[in-house]
C-alpha cells in the first residue's frame, strides 16, 4: 500500500521547519500517521514539487512573498485534489512581513493583522493563552474535548467558508497594531475565529491563525491537551478524498458564478458600444456645425478674389 505524501514548504523562510528541535513532536506525529515527508527545499513552488503530494503544509512564511505564479499553481493543485494546510501567526502579514492572504484569499480565507486575548478564571488576567472547549461537529473536531494555543490571529471568511474554532463570546478580544504608535489597540469584545475549513473542487484546505500549538511548548504546544488529537484529525481530514456530490456542486457554482460575470461583462460592454455611439453622434454634429459656421467667411473670401 502506498503511503500518503505531505510536503512540507521551506523556500519562503516558513517558521515550521521540521528539522528544528521544537517541531520535533510534530514530525514524530506524521510518521505515526504512517506519512511520506517530503521538504520543498527549492527556490520556488512549482507544479512538480507538487505532483503526488496529498497534503501541503505553508507553516508561517516570513520576509518572503509567493509569486503569481506559486499561487497559481498552489490553487490549481487543491482544485485538482490536494490537501492544503496553512498557517500564520499574531500579526499575520503585516508583522510577519508576507503575502500568504495573496493564497488564502483565492479559497475565501484572510488572515487578520490582531492579536487575539481572554480573560478567564484559570489567570485572572488578559493573556494571548486561549482555552477553547466548545465546537462545532466535524470530524476534525471528534473526539476533542479542549484545546489550548497562544498568540492567535482571528480569521475573516466569506460564505463559502466554515469555522472551525471560535473563542466564546465573553472575556475576548482583539487587539490591532498601530504601525504609527507601534502599540497594540484594544478592539470590541467578540466571539473571534481562529481556524477554518474549506472543500474547493477536489481539494480541503484548512487555515490556523496559531503555530505555537505545532511546537513541543509544555504550556500551549502540541502535547498539551487535546491539541496532539486536534493536528491529527486535520492532517486526516485533509488526506481523505472530497465526496463526488459535494465536487459537482463545486462546479454548478463556479459555472453560476462564471455565467453572471459574463452577463455582467456584457452589461459592461454594451455601456461601452451605447458611450461610443453617442460620442460619434456628438462627433458627427459638432463637425457638421463647424463646417455651417466657416461657409460665410468662405463666400466672403470668393467674393474678394
Amino acid at each position: 500500500m502506498l503511503k500518503n505524501n505531505v510536503l512540507i514548504d521551506l523556500t519562503h523562510n516558513e517558521m515550521l521547519n521540521i528539522d528544528d528541535e521544537e517541531f520535533k513532536e510534530f514530525l514524530n506525529l506524521l510518521k505515526r500517521l504512517d506519512l511520506k515527508i517530503k521538504k520543498n527545499e527549492g527556490e520556488h513552488i512549482t507544479k512538480e514539487a507538487l505532483k503526488n503530494i496529498d497534503v501541503l503544509i505553508i507553516g508561517n512564511p516570513i520576509d518572503d512573498f509567493f509569486s503569481s505564479l506559486e499561487i497559481k499553481h498552489i490553487v490549481d493543485y487543491v482544485r485538482s485534489g490536494g490537501g492544503l494546510l496553512l498557517l500564520s501567526e499574531y500579526g499575520a502579514d503585516y508583522l510577519q512581513k508576507t503575502n500568504l492572504n495573496d493564497i488564502a484569499g483565492k479559497f475565501g480565507i484572510f488572515f487578520e493583522k490582531n492579536i487575539i486575548k481572554e480573560t478567564n478564571s484559570a489567570n485572572q488576567n488578559c493573556t494571548s493563552i486561549l482555552h477553547i472547549q466548545d465546537f462545532i461537529k466535524h470530524d476534525i473536531t471528534k473526539n476533542i474535548r479542549e484545546i489550548i494555543i497562544g498568540g492567535a490571529c482571528s480569521l475573516l471568511l466569506s460564505k463559502e467558508v466554515k469555522p472551525l474554532l471560535q473563542t466564546n463570546e465573553h472575556s475576548i478580544w482583539s487587539e490591532i497594531f498601530n504601525n504609527i504608535s507601534e502599540k497594540w489597540n484594544k478592539e470590541d469584545e467578540i466571539q473571534q475565529t481562529v481556524a477554518a475549513y474549506t472543500e474547493f473542487g477536489q481539494g480541503k484546505v484548512v487555515a490556523l491563525g496559531d503555530i505555537d500549538i505545532f511546537t513541543s511548548n509544555s504550556r500551549i504546544g502540541i502535547n498539551s491537551l487535546d491539541n496532539s488529537k486536534f493536528l491529527q484529525n486535520i492532517i486526516s481530514w485533509l488526506i481523505a478524498p472530497v465526496k463526488e456530490s459535494k465536487v459537482m456542486e463545486f462546479i454548478l457554482s463556479q459555472l453560476g458564478e462564471l455565467q453572471y460575470e459574463i452577463r455582467e461583462t456584457n452589461k459592461v460592454i454594451n455601456n461601452v458600444i451605447e458611450t461610443m455611439t453617442i460620442l460619434e453622434k456628438r462627433i458627427s454634429y459638432l463637425e457638421k456645425k463647424s463646417k455651417l459656421s466657416l461657409q460665410p467667411a468662405d463666400r466672403e473670401e470668393d467674393f474678394e478674389n
